[in-house]
């Protein structure tokens, strides 16, 4: 009769082989968990191996940005400042540009033109513009006369006319341009005439604003209000307040000035600007200090 194994095999021997077997597999299960410890740990070295040079270069280009950041902010500001020069730059070289045009125009200008004659600067006997023009014969009170102008402000003058008769407003001019001779003997005329009472209203040779070529003596087509004091109460003289400053003139001898008496038909071209100063700021061309006159000598026929 044949024996199952369990016949041959004792109990002890089993226990033996289950102790074997689970120590086998205790033996695998702690070399397997050894195995992973180490794995773990071995990462966990790695990980933090990897974070410190992640870390250090971090800093790194942290500080090489910053060091950039600086670099560029310098740059910037270098740009900026070497662009504030070029700016200076323009602006001296057109400030000096300015200065050569103004000197160029002031050496081109005639000193005389805005000097304050009657009886405070003299025009000498030879003294003469150096461009009169005819005025235009529609714009003269007497049609027949020969009458001229400083060339270089013929334009405002014509235009100054024309504007007034276009406003139904008709100025004509009376008298203009008058040499050192001439100005001689239409003193000696009102000498006969008036005695030393001429001296109210005529100014003496070398002193009188007609030989500079730029002033003009102004009307109507009535001669009731001629040469008057009674021209301020025309339509004309209103309209010469109120726009011959735009054209360039100014009234020369207001009321209550110092050098002759009042005149409302001396008209004088002293140029747009400074005529434009003048009305703007109620002031009157006598009572200016000459070297703020001067000032605007450069710009007188712009």
């Amino acid at each position: 009769m044949k024996k199952t194994i369990s016949e041959y095999i004792t109990n002890d021997q089993i226990q033996n082989v289950v102790i074997v077997l689970v120590l086998a597999i205790i033996g695998t299960i702690g070399y397997f968990l050894y195995s992973l410890t180490t794995n773990i740990r071995s990462i966990k070295n790695e990980m933090a191996s990897t974070t410190v040079a992640f870390n250090n270069k971090l800093i790194s280009l942290q500080a090489a940005l910053a060091t950039t950041t600086l670099t560029s902010a310098d740059l910037a500001q270098r740009l900026v400042d070497q662009q504030n020069k070029s700016e200076n730059l323009d602006q001296t070289l057109s400030g000096i540009s300015n200065t050569v045009g103004t000197l160029k125009k002031l050496s081109q200008t005639d000193k005389e033109l805005l000097q304050k004659y009657s009886k405070v600067y003299f025009l000498n006997e030879n003294y003469i513009p150096m461009q009169l023009s005819q005025i235009d014969q529609r714009y003269l009170y007497k049609k027949d006369e020969i009458l001229q102008f400083h060339a270089l402000a013929m334009t405002n003058l014509t235009r100054m006319l024309a504007q007034s008769v276009s406003s139904n407003s008709t100025v004509l001019v009376v008298s203009a341009y008058r040499s050192f001779g001439t100005q001689a003997d239409l003193k000696s005329n009102y000498l006969v005439t008036y005695g030393s009472g001429a001296n109210k209203f005529s100014s003496d040779q070398g002193y009188s604003e007609h030989q500079l070529g730029t002033a003009v003596d102004l009307g109507t087509p009535y001669p009731d209000t001629l040469l008057m004091t009674s021209f301020e109460s025309t339509q004309a003289f209103n309209w010469l307040n109120n726009n011959a400053y735009k054209h360039g003139f100014i009234l020369s001898y207001p009321k209550s000035n110092s050098f002759y008496q009042y005149e409302p038909w001396h008209w004088r071209f002293v140029g747009i600007q400074l005529a434009t100063y003048l009305h703007n700021q109620n002031k009157h061309f006598y009572d200016l200090d000459q070297r703020e006159i001067d000032t605007y000598l450069a710009t007188i026929f712009d």
